[in-house]
């Protein structure tokens, strides 16, 4: 099959939504053991690898592997630039470390991911439900990337994540509608908007239970108790606004190269 750009992309959200994914949960449950981490690192990616394959218009290993190799180089340019200091400085054993390691996790567990679904399923066309599921990670690798670059460009400003995050929906959905063989218009909004409140809910969830102990304290509720309303209607609002992106791009991706694609 022939090389397929808009898969690299969607490979590399799918990617990074695997691997951050178990970040969370990993987090969630309290595993602080450093190399453990890495293992669920690739763990992580190489489920968003498996995905990745699965949802390539072309060859299912190639795109996979460039979409984790990108996000690998990404990861390690964010970090030289969150340093606040020279690529050269960063260049040393301390301070290149934990980013090394954890961008070379990741996209090593993408394209291990994406080998063996290739190897176990070769390719299968997706329909509907199939596309809901790599919406819904790649949505979450949206609130991923975005909020990473947010915090790296955007010097911790709400409006710069806004941005961003709508730039990345846009991208994810042009991916999935240039690489869908049929319209996807409902599911990318459906599965982008869920991945994205997903990935958010996780995040606050994480950050209160680290924090619950000193609630309890208080008498204070924790854990989903401790979420306002308020909260969840902001979510709400992100993830409907970041899947109307998504079908936008999903609209024109399929207009301009699925349609033709699918026809041949």
């Amino acid at each position: 099959m022939s090389f397929s750009f808009a898969s690299v992309i969607l490979s590399y959200f799918l990617i990074a939504g695997g691997t951050w994914g178990a970040i969370l949960l990993a987090a969630r449950f309290g595993i602080n053991s450093e190399y453990l981490g890495y293992l669920i690192l690739a763990a992580g990616g190489f489920l968003g690898g498996m995905v990745a394959a699965r949802a390539s218009k072309g060859s299912t290993i190639l795109e996979p592997a460039i979409g984790g190799g990108l996000l690998l180089v990404s990861l390690i340019l964010v970090g030289v630039v969150a340093s606040g200091q020279s690529a050269s400085v960063m260049l040393v054993p301390e301070g290149m470390k934990a980013i090394g390691l954890t961008a070379g996790a990741s996209a090593a567990g993408g394209i291990a991911g994406a080998f063996v679904a290739e190897k176990l399923f070769g390719h299968v066309e997706a329909g509907s439900g199939g596309w809901f599921l790599y919406t819904a990670l790649t949505g979450f690798g949206v609130g991923v990337v975005g909020t990473i670059l947010g915090a790296a460009f955007g010097g911790g400003s709400t409006a710069a994540m806004m941005g961003l995050l709508a730039v990345c929906s846009l991208f994810a959905g042009l991916a999935a509608g240039a690489s869908a063989t049929r319209r996807i218009l409902g599911v990318t909004f459906l599965g982008t908007a869920i991945g994205l409140f997903g990935f958010f809910f996780l995040a606050i969830y994480l950050f209160l239970a680290l924090f619950g102990t000193m609630a309890a304290e208080r008498g204070g509720p924790t854990g989903v108790a401790a979420i306002p309303a308020e909260i969840y209607a902001g979510l709400a609002i992100i993830a409907g606004g970041a899947g109307i992106v998504a079908l936008i791009g999903a609209a024109i991706g399929w207009g301009t190269w699925g349609k033709s694609g699918a026809a041949k």
